[in-house]
Formats: C-alpha cells, sequence, structure tokens
C-alpha cells in the first residue's frame, strides 16, 4: 500500500499532475482537465489530463484530451480553460515550444474542440492569439487563457496573466464569437512579477478576481467594469499554502450557481526521497467560494465530501492544558472539526495530527491567539532529512473573547488542509516516516476549552 498517496484527493494514477484546467460541467457531470506529464515524474512534456465525476469527489480518468502537436512546433500545452457553447466544448490554452516559441517570450494562445468531450481537433486556424495583439505594449509570461460570458452578456471575455514591466498583471480581451479578438487592456496589475492563472467570479455588480504570484495565491474585489475593478473593496491570501501547498487555481460555476474553486497541491518531498512513488501531485478538495458583505473572501469545502465521513468519534466542553489530550484515535485520513473558545487573554492552542506515541514525529496545527496567527508546523513532520518541513503561516481570523472559532482539519495521507472560520485556509504536504504517526492530540499554552471536537474517518473516493 502506498501511504503517501491521498484517499480522498485527486492523484493521476502514474506521474506528473499540476494545474487544474477548464472544469466545467456537460451533460450533467462534472468535467476536469490537468496539466500531466504521461510519461514521467517530473514536470516536462505536458499535456492535459482528463477525468469527469457526478459529485466531484468521486472520479472517473479519461483519456488524454491534449497533445503537444510537435509538427507545429509545440512542446507543451499549457494551463487553460474549458468553454461549452452551442453543443461544443472549446479548449483555450497556452501552447509553448522552443526557440521565439519559449514561454517567456513567444508564448501563443490556441484552442481544441471537441462535441462528445473524447475526440479534441486543433483547428488550422491557430495560434488564435499572438502578442502582436497587444500593439507596442512588451508582453512577457503571458499564458493562463480564462474565459466567461456574462449572463444575458454578448460578448465573451478572457483573462491572461503576463508581465509588464517587471510587475505581473492580468490582462483582458474581449470577442462576440470565441474566434476573433481584441485587446481590452490592462485588467490589473500586481505587485509581483507574476501574475499566473487569472480567473474571475461575478457576483452581482461585484466581480472577484484570483491569481498565483508565484507564492499564495492571492485576490482582491471590486465593482464589475469590462476594463478593470472599480472601487476596490479588499484583496487578500486565498490559501497560505502556495509552493508548499496550494498553486494555480481555477474556477467555474456550475448548474446550481456554485462558484467552485480547484488548485494544485505540490509535493514537499524533496531530493533523495527513500521511498520509490509512481506519482507526483493532487488536487485540493473542491472549495465553495463566496463574498462576504465587505468584500472579502468565504472559503469552506464542497459538502458533497462529507460523504465520504465513517466512523465518528466525538468529544465537548474539553478543557486543554499543559498535558496533552489524546483523541484516542489512530488515522491518517479524516476530517477533525473544532469549535474553540476565544481566550481572553492570548494563548496558543495546538492540534497535533500524524502523531508518534514516541513523540518524534508529528504536524501541529498551531494557533497562536496572541500573535494572531495560525500555523501548520513541519518542523517534526517526519524524520525523513530531505522533505519540507518550513512552516505554511497565516493570518487567524479576528474575533471577540469568548465567541467560538471554528476550525475543520483534513488529513489525507500525505496531505493537510485547514479552514479556520471560513476565512483562513492553509494547505501543506507532509511525509511521516515512522508507520505509527497517526495520533491526535491537543495541548495548550495556558488552557484553551473546545466547546465540541468530531473526528471523521473519512472512507476513500472511487478514483478511477
Amino acid at each position: 500500500m502506498d501511504r503517501y498517496r491521498p484517499r480522498y484527493h485527486f492523484t493521476s494514477y502514474r506521474n506528473w499532475i499540476n494545474d487544474p484546467n477548464g472544469p466545467f460541467v456537460w451533460n450533467g457531470e462534472y468535467h476536469l482537465f490537468y496539466q500531466h506529464n504521461p510519461s514521467g515524474k517530473e514536470w516536462g512534456d505536458i499535456h492535459w489530463g482528463h477525468a469527469k465525476s457526478g459529485d466531484l469527489v468521486n472520479w472517473s480518468r479519461l483519456p488524454v484530451a491534449l497533445a503537444p502537436s510537435r509538427e507545429l512546433g509545440e512542446l507543451h500545452c499549457y494551463s487553460g480553460c474549458a468553454v461549452p457553447s452551442d453543443g461544443e466544448i472549446t479548449l483555450f490554452y497556452t501552447s509553448v515550444g522552443e526557440g521565439e516559441r519559449n514561454a517567456s517570450t513567444g508564448a501563443q494562445q490556441w484552442i481544441a474542440s471537441s462535441r462528445d468531450g473524447t475526440v479534441w481537433r486543433k483547428p488550422s486556424a491557430n495560434p488564435l492569439l499572438t502578442e502582436e495583439i497587444h500593439g507596442e505594449l512588451r508582453i512577457t509570461e503571458w499564458r493562463d487563457p480564462y474565459v466567461w460570458k456574462e449572463p444575458g452578456g454578448n460578448e465573451w471575455h478572457m483573462l491572461l496573466g503576463g508581465t509588464l514591466e517587471g510587475r505581473g498583471c492580468a490582462l483582458i480581451y474581449h470577442s462576440a464569437d470565441l474566434g476573433h479578438w481584441r485587446f481590452g487592456g490592462i485588467y490589473h496589475r500586481s505587485e509581483a512579477a507574476l501574475c499566473e492563472c487569472p480567473h474571475l467570479f461575478r457576483f452581482g455588480d461585484r466581480a472577484l478576481l484570483l491569481y498565483s504570484p508565484n507564492g499564495p495565491v492571492q485576490y482582491v474585489s471590486g465593482l464589475w467594469d469590462a476594463g478593470g475593478l472599480t472601487e476596490e473593496l479588499a484583496r487578500g491570501t486565498v490559501d497560505y499554502g502556495g509552493w508548499e501547498g496550494f498553486y494555480a487555481s481555477t474556477g467555474f460555476v456550475d448548474e446550481g450557481g456554485r462558484r467552485i474553486l480547484l488548485g494544485w497541491m505540490p509535493e514537499g518531498r524533496g531530493d533523495g526521497f527513500p521511498v520509490p512513488l509512481e506519482w507526483t501531485g493532487a488536487l485540493a478538495l473542491p472549495r465553495l467560494v463566496d463574498l462576504k458583505a465587505d468584500g472579502t473572501l468565504s472559503v469552506v469545502p464542497i459538502p458533497e465530501i462529507e460523504t465520504l465521513r465513517g466512523e465518528r468519534a466525538s468529544f465537548a466542553n474539553v478543557r486543554v492544558g499543559s498535558a496533552p489530550f489524546d483523541a484516542g484515535v489512530r488515522s491518517s485520513s479524516f476530517e477533525c472539526a473544532l469549535e474553540i473558545e476565544r481566550p481572553a487573554v492570548g494563548g496558543e492552542l495546538a492540534v497535533s495530527v500524524l502523531a508518534s506515541p514516541c513523540g518524534r514525529e508529528r504536524t501541529e496545527v498551531r494557533l497562536d491567539f496572541t500573535a494572531g496567527t495560525i500555523a501548520i508546523d513541519r518542523s517534526h513532520s517526519s524524520l525523513f532529512p530531505g522533505v519540507h518541513k518550513t512552516s505554511v503561516i497565516g493570518k487567524l481570523p479576528e474575533g471577540e473573547a469568548g465567541a467560538v472559532l471554528k476550525l475543520r482539519v483534513f488529513v489525507d495521507q500525505s496531505v493537510i488542509e485547514c479552514f479556520a472560520d471560513d476565512a483562513a485556509i492553509l494547505t501543506a504536504r507532509v511525509y511521516p516516516s515512522l508507520d505509527d504517526s497517526l495520533g491526535i492530540r491537543l495541548q495548550a499554552g495556558g488552557e484553551a476549552r473546545i466547546a465540541s471536537l468530531d473526528i471523521w474517518e473519512m472512507r476513500a473516493a472511487e478514483i478511477q
């Protein structure tokens, strides 16, 4: 048995995956594409893998959708999106080659289409867009198209990420027919050097832009305008994991109007990982996205994941101090939900998971009410010397003393995802070395009151 392969997160059967691409609904089924190297466990030879699902939890892997057209100078099919329209599905993606077609200065935007979701055809009209569309502007690192149409609107819109004068930016384009596009200008400027995988959700007259800046995924919200967000409302971090846990997000709206977010969980095995594995990379749990009244982000796991809940252990009114509280549960694949009373004078609570009885291995979800931080502390997560052990740290949502903070922690073999008050999200990868690193313990600096603690063993999703 592969102790590190997640049981209820999507992975490829073998070899490399990274960014999720082009999720959409077709004939009542969810479809998902993803960056995939079918011939190796490392990045390279990038194709588009394909899978479908009835519930976003259980998945059927399908044949590869896109492969590089080497006879046309393609080496990789980079990220993009899928647009179902008029009985046809069109994939928009970034085509990369070598020499003048390199990713930094020579990327092109291509399309492929299908009427059955199985056989994909690249039209002779490719490339759909080249850098010439920008006129005098010198855009580099130009990639990751995201296409949508406003409800009731007549025009299609496309976002692409790029770099202009050393700063990342999201650029916007418009089309009446998906085939002929005009450049609409710079939609958003980032302080970072990159702006990868930009995508956008609408909430009435408000809009939420998300992008990956070579670090933790960021968002900015404001009033929608086709030329750029106006009256900015808020900005912040979508998930503090970044390259250690959550990157290259994308999203879509399902038939029920839910705004669903997907992301890639990079590995953190490091060099010289001693256990041979046939796969690399996984996708985070699908998440529901909403905007609060002040424009800040709310993120929760899809409720469908609860169908995998199995045996439950429950505790109420637990007082935790310096002596560890052992939940008596041994598992590497579970959900843990806590309602924590916020202390009046600060203090710290540590929820240890994947903990060994000897104490040498554990991963701690640490809530520091004095500093106002939440962290996935991986410093003791493994005895393997090469794995990543830096902490993933975020800002703890604010709240009054005595108020309840809700924390959900999902552990799945080598995955940890944390949701604090649906506002602070952290994801990380861990690789315990000891067979008995399965414990769940709580410990506090001072005293912490846990109003409720529920732990569910999680059944494996069907991923075939």
